[in-house]
């Protein structure tokens, strides 16, 4: 009877044990949403009541143009006629699609302009690998493990990190064209 109640008491702390990593990994993922959270309400100011605010916002400014668009069409029928009326609407929404247009445009093309800047940048900085921390990271972990061990193992990174290296720049030579 004992060997039961000692084998149901080490059950229970199994159990007990598997509850706890549970409960610590969701404690531990709730913790790094958190300051996911924290990080982008710092940077943009951004919570739920700036996301509401804007969407009412926004509908109440779709509304307006709605209410404005209609009385502005009933005034020019007023002015000149249903079919001049018409008309005249077209073409100012003509003109206001075509802005959009030229600032979309010349938006892409400013974006394109620093994405290749920033590339070209980023190409000649010199590599991460010379970095002090990871030179100081790299030495520490040849201390722990033994050079025998991860010698081999960073060998193996280095071919993988220059294999995508190759993949990216084939990728992007491919979209180019």
């Amino acid at each position: 009877m004992a060997a039961v109640v000692d084998r149901e008491v080490v059950v229970d702390r199994e159990v007990n044990v598997d509850v706890f990593d549970e409960a610590y990994g969701s404690i531990m993922f709730k913790t790094v949403t958190r300051e996911v959270t924290l990080l982008v309400q710092a940077r943009s100011g951004l919570s739920t009541t700036v996301v509401v605010s804007a969407v009412v916002i926004v509908a109440a400014l779709l509304i307006a143009f709605a209410f404005l668009c209609v009385s502005a069409y009933a005034w020019l029928v007023v002015q000149f006629g249903t079919v001049f009326a018409g008309l005249i609407m077209a073409g100012v929404f003509v003109v206001i699609a075509l802005g959009a247009a030229m600032v979309c445009v010349s938006a892409r093309r400013r974006a394109r302009e620093r994405a290749i800047l920033a590339r070209a940048a980023r190409a000649h900085s010199p590599s991460w690998l010379f970095d002090p921390k990871v030179l100081g990271a790299a030495v520490q972990a040849g201390r722990t493990i033994g050079w025998q061990r991860i010698v081999p193992v960073a060998l193996l990174g280095f071919l993988a990190a220059q294999w995508a290296r190759e993949y990216r720049n084939k990728a992007e030579e491919r979209q180019e064209f």
